[in-house]
This record gives structure tokens, C-alpha cells and sequence, in this order.
């Protein structure tokens, strides 16, 4: 297995921020059942439910339930009625079935976001919209996938159209705090790292080229020059790739997986295993005398990892992150999702775990008769 990173970038353009990003604020998936959606992130996610909209609300061609923790916040929106909206939503799933259609940031300025970006280059997705409380707008990002630009004026509701709903209480030992990374699967993944410096004034952060002798992918890291947003970019570079598999079953480029932040991801796995979430799987011989080697003194406790299955890369001497993936979670072998920690100076995505991930993902494309 081949890999190259970059801890700093040639030409880092330190301070750049030309569209004001302060964050991501959410992201939006498209899904056949809102509820089915919402009682799986809140019964295996640990998330609670924050607000609802539809027709009734404000909502135009479909119903929402926005559920989170932390500054997570994930929208499961399905069609509702017979509005253009609707129609388009139906359209999106029929093509690429569940998954995510919006990826949106939290910025000092809407107004400012959406014209300059339109400015450098970018297409519009969703014009203008201003009111006292918020200011939102859209350009259009690589498949059918969009970026939303989220100017918050005041506290307390996600967006018009939205009611907040009460949650409930958070008892149990499932912790996300923020949406460390979202990855991106595309056809020509040079176009769009140039679509992300060219318009966001993004870092190219790290680059990848991994092949395990029967698939192979190329990745490319972009990163707001704060750190703060952090979206890989993948490229298949074989037939049989994951990747590829993944561009043809959402018939296009797409969000392959979200990387969700937590401070104690023993206890987070624990719990999420606890609930029914299922894992890739991970063999015993990982955590062989090599294993003490390539990542040294660590704070947690290796059998417990071991029990869990969770992966660990050393970063650097100042820094190590664990991290765990779930299996494909919609009907279609597409989007899943990450957990992670990090420690120390952490800075990395687990190249050191690509080798185990990969042939992980590998035996359940097998499984599928896909490689």
C-alpha cells in the first residue's frame, strides 16, 4: 500500500477565508421515510430530536425533522404533497436513493458567501433569502449534492419553516460533539480540489494513493485554512474500486461518508454496539506486536479496543486518533458513517488504518458479489 501526506501544503494560504466559513451548520439527507430516519439517529445515534417542519409549517414539497447533539445537526427530509418540491425530491431519491443532498456551512455573511462564490466561479443552487432571524442561499458542489451558506441573526430556531420540538433527555453514553469531516466520493477529484481552492480558498491538506492489490482510490484532503472544515476528496483508480461501486449505485458523485467527533469513543461504540449499530469489521491480528509498534504509548487500553474493534493511527509524536466505521446504512451500498477521536496534535484520517479499512470494505463487497 502506497500513501503520501502533506502535514503542511505547498503554498498554505494561511488566514484566507475569502467567503467567511465559520463551520459546518448541517447537513440535509434526502430519505424515504423522515420518521424511519429520525428514530434511527435518535434510538442508535444517541441524538435527540431539536425541530419539525412540512407543508403546514412553511416547509414547500416536503416534511423534515431536523435531530442532532452537540453541533451536529442532521435534516431527513422525505416529499410531501404535489409541489414542484416535491416532485424534485422524488426525483433525487428515485436516482441516488437515500443519502446526503445539502452540506451546509455556518458563515459570518450570506449575502457576502453567495455573491463572491458566485463570483469565483460557482453556480447557483437556491437564491437569497433574508429575514430578521436568518439569512440562507445555495451553490451548487459536485453530483446533485449543493453547499448552503447559514447566516444565524438570532438564537433559538433552526430555519423558517422549522418548530422546535422538545428532545428528551440525553442518558445515554453516546457523545458527538461537532462533524470532524465529510468525504467525498466523484469522478474527476482534481476538479473539484481546484473547485474548492478556486472558490472556498481551501488548503489541499493531505493527498493519498492507496492500493491493496485488489482495489485501488486516490484522495485528496481540502481544508479551510483554519482547520475547522475538512472534506476529503476520493477518485476510483481501479474497476472494481469502492469507490466506483459507490459512483454507480448513486448514479453519480456523492457524500460517501461523515466523520462524527466524540471525546470518549470507547464508551461511544459501546453504547452505539449496545443499540444495534453495525460495524465493519476488524480481525484480531490487527492488534498483533505490530500494532505496538506503529503507534506506541497510547492512554486507552489495548484489550478493550480489541473488544471493540476500534482502530488507532499515530498522527505524529504529539498525537493519535481512534476511529471506527459503521457498515453502508441505507439500502444502497453508499453513505456510512465514521466515529472519531482524537488525541493530542491530532491531525490525520487513519492512513495508517487504510490498509485494515480497505479490506474490510473489500470483504462486504465481496459479500455483495461486487468485487
Amino acid at each position: 500500500m502506497s500513501r503520501t501526506f502533506f502535514e503542511k501544503p505547498v503554498e498554505r494560504k494561511t488566514g484566507i477565508n475569502p467567503l467567511g466559513l465559520k463551520s459546518f451548520d448541517h447537513l440535509e439527507f434526502y430519505v424515504d421515510s423522515a420518521d424511519q430516519w429520525r428514530d434511527f439517529f435518535v434510538k442508535k445515534y444517541g441524538m435527540s430530536t431539536r425541530a419539525y417542519g412540512d407543508t403546514t409549517t412553511g416547509l414547500k414539497g416536503r416534511r423534515s425533522h431536523v435531530v442532532g447533539q452537540g453541533r451536529v445537526n442532521f435534516v431527513v427530509s422525505e416529499p410531501q404533497g404535489d409541489h414542484a418540491e416535491a416532485d424534485f425530491v422524488r426525483a433525487q431519491l428515485a436516482k441516488h436513493g437515500c443519502g446526503v443532498r445539502d452540506v451546509a456551512f455556518k458563515v459570518k455573511d450570506a449575502r457576502h458567501a453567495y455573491t463572491e462564490a458566485q463570483r469565483r466561479g460557482a453556480n447557483s443552487e437556491r437564491g437569497l433569502f433574508e429575514d430578521a432571524t436568518v439569512s440562507h442561499a445555495a451553490i451548487a458542489a459536485y453530483g446533485d449534492t449543493i453547499h448552503s451558506f447559514i447566516e444565524r441573526r438570532t438564537a433559538g430556531e433552526f430555519l423558517p419553516g422549522y418548530i422546535n420540538v422538545p428532545g428528551g433527555i440525553d442518558d445515554r453514553d453516546i457523545n458527538f460533539a461537532m462533524i470532524d469531516h465529510v468525504v467525498a466520493n466523484v469522478d474527476h477529484m482534481d476538479t473539484w480540489v481546484k473547485y474548492y481552492e478556486e472558490v472556498f480558498g481551501f488548503d489541499l491538506f493531505m493527498h493519498f494513493d492507496i492500493n491493496t492489490g485488489r482495489s485501488a482510490l486516490m484522495s485528496k484532503v481540502v481544508s479551510s485554512t483554519d482547520g475547522w472544515i475538512k472534506m476529503p476528496i476520493n477518485e476510483p483508480s481501479s474497476a472494481n474500486s469502492q469507490i466506483q461501486e459507490f459512483l454507480d449505485q448513486y448514479s453519480g458523485p456523492g457524500v460517501q461518508h461523515v466523520a462524527l467527533l466524540t471525546p470518549n469513543i470507547v464508551a461511544t461504540i459501546e453504547e452505539m454496539r449496545r443499540m444495534g449499530q453495525d460495524f465493519l469489521d476488524v480481525p484480531d491480528t490487527y492488534y498483533d506486536a505490530a500494532f505496538d509498534e506503529r503507534v506506541g504509548a497510547i492512554t486507552e487500553n489495548k484489550d478493550e479496543l480489541r473488544r471493540l474493534k476500534i482502530l488507532v493511527d499515530r498522527d505524529n509524536e504529539d498525537g493519535y486518533l481512534l476511529q471506527l466505521f459503521t457498515k453502508c446504512v441505507f439500502a444502497r451500498p453508499t453513505l456510512f458513517f465514521e466515529v472519531i477521536q482524537r488525541r493530542g496534535r491530532s491531525i490525520g484520517f487513519g492512513e495508517g488504518n487504510f490498509r485494515a479499512l480497505f479490506e474490510a470494505i473489500e470483504r462486504e463487497q465481496a459479500a455483495r458479489g461486487t468485487l
